[in-house]
């Protein structure tokens, strides 16, 4: 299940660093808005959950891209970081 999400976002790619901006988030995944980033590019990840503030470092591969948007699955992340998306996720489902 996606929820929507806007948040600030730092992404790495080898010696390139991008920021922008989170569109949704899920448990797999995670849609991002910045200027440039490859397909099947192996990403790390920086981001703040809104509400809770948890910071959240991730690592991850874009699966698709369209002009400025951007589709990164989760492939690794700590437990910490995959309990607050999991609580996240379900905060957001019950203030619909």
């Amino acid at each position: 299940m996606r929820v929507p999400m806007r948040a600030q976002i730092t992404c790495f790619v080898d010696t390139l660093t991008s920021r922008g901006v989170t569109r949704n988030i899920s448990q797999n995944g995670i849609q991002v808005e910045l200027p440039e980033l490859k397909r099947k590019a192996n990403v790390r990840l920086t981001f703040r959950l809104p509400l809770s503030g948890t910071i959240v470092d991730a690592v991850g591969t874009t699966v698709w891209s369209l002009e400025r948007r951007h589709g990164i699955k989760f492939q690794y992340m700590g437990e910490q970081s995959l309990e607050s998306i999991q609580h996240f996720i379900e905060d957001s489902r019950e203030q619909d």
